[in-house]
């Protein structure tokens, strides 16, 4: 599995292909903005997306969602269930995960070892609580009840920023203190 990371939008919010180099098979996580450059990274790779999944429908993770649709006769996939795991052909296991607080429809994307986790955790922070649907209790109760609890060494690839890990969070984030 490979992934590629592709930062979009003046909000510069993180867009991930994420895929399995000998079949290319992929899906796109986020796509914000800036549709040519997520197409172009897509076709360089000679990439097979098959779906778009959003961590939530904020304009800056869901803004290239048409053009990129369009582009490649894809469904955008949005799981209709809690924790639900999906398989996209040949790529490892998707596991979803809904975290709701920074959105009511929030959601984080386990693969393997890597947690795509939107805007519910960043490096050393959280996401915002003071926009509609926000709630800061149920944030910190969605990150700690259905992301703290995966193995430290989980590598977080959040919507925003840089990336980090489960552990590094665990001991540093002042958020979850």
């Amino acid at each position: 599995m490979e992934i590629i990371k592709i930062t979009v939008g003046y909000l510069e919010a993180n867009c991930y292909i994420v895929f399995d180099q000998n079949s290319k098979d992929a899906v796109i996580i986020d796509p914000g903005d800036e549709a040519e450059k997520i197409i172009s990274e897509i076709v360089k790779n000679k990439l097979k997306p098959s779906a778009i999944i959003n961590t939530h429908n904020h304009f800056d993770h869901t803004g290239a969602n048409n053009e990129i649709k369009q582009k490649f006769n894809i469904k955008i996939y949005r799981p209709e269930k809690d924790d639900e795991t999906k398989n996209f052909g040949s790529l490892p296991q998707l596991k979803f995960l809904f975290t709701p607080g920074h959105s009511r429809d929030g959601l984080c994307i386990l693969v393997k070892n890597h947690l795509f986790s939107g805007d519910t955790l960043f490096a050393s922070s959280v996401g915002r609580t003071d926009l509609t649907g926000g709630n800061f209790n149920q944030l910190t109760n969605s990150i700690k009840t259905k992301i703290l609890t995966l193995p430290d060494e989980t590598k977080v690839h959040p919507g925003h920023g840089p990336d980090t890990t489960i552990e590094t969070e665990k001991k540093s984030n002042p958020f979850l203190k």
